[in-house]
């Protein structure tokens, strides 16, 4: 009996794998081969599932933020802190950090690539939504107060994630998220305003 093969599991796996290789070598140093042995697989099948290095890069990059936005939608329903469910987008344990580094791999890259660029541009509004999304189900009312905090939250949690992974014994887990707390408070306490 041959084999059934999840094209769209082995795909998930290389991307992943892509992703390790980006976040230990960079973004300029990645090769297909280097993917395919993460992978443990060989490099003929990587270019059998993207037809490219760009494409199997981009693959990666889809997944760092596929998993991040997962993550936050697997605990929205449950989770009452707000904080804690904004902190799944912080670089606080290996697996996130590894999404921070293949991010900040592509935002060079972006710069330089204007369909690139239109594609962070695409995954940022979508980010931003999805804050909005959850500021609602906190209990904020919708409308542009909200879409502000929902920016002002973004441009927040970029700035302590690059600080953490350029720094990480001066922004370990616990002070990443006493500063999501502090300066994400005020935000919050303009949006309480408005709710009152």
């Amino acid at each position: 009996m041959p084999k059934i093969v999840d094209h769209e599991e082995r795909r998930r796996a290389i991307s992943a794998a892509a992703c390790q290789v980006i976040a230990t070598k960079g973004l300029a140093h990645t090769t297909v081969r280097d993917i395919a042995a993460e992978a443990g697989c060989t490099t003929g099948m990587v270019v059998h599932y993207f037809a490219d290095k760009r494409a199997v890069l981009r693959a990666a990059l889809g997944a760092a933020s596929t998993a991040v936005a997962d993550r936050v939608t697997r605990m929205a329903p449950e989770s009452g802190d707000l904080y804690e469910l904004l902190s799944q987008c912080l670089p606080m344990d290996r697996t996130r950090r590894v999404e921070w580094q293949v991010w900040i791999a592509f935002w060079d890259w972006a710069t330089h690539d204007t369909e690139l660029a239109r594609e962070q541009r695409t995954r940022y509004r979508a980010w931003r939504e999805a804050l909005e999304l959850v500021l609602t189900s906190a209990g904020y009312r919708p409308g542009p107060d909200l879409a502000n905090a929902a920016e002002s939250l973004t441009i927040l949690i970029d700035g302590i994630g690059i600080q953490a992974v350029f720094d990480p014994e001066r922004f370990p887990p616990d002070r990443q998220l006493e500063l999501l707390r502090n300066q994400a408070a005020p935000i919050l306490a303009e949006l309480d305003e408005i709710r009152s």
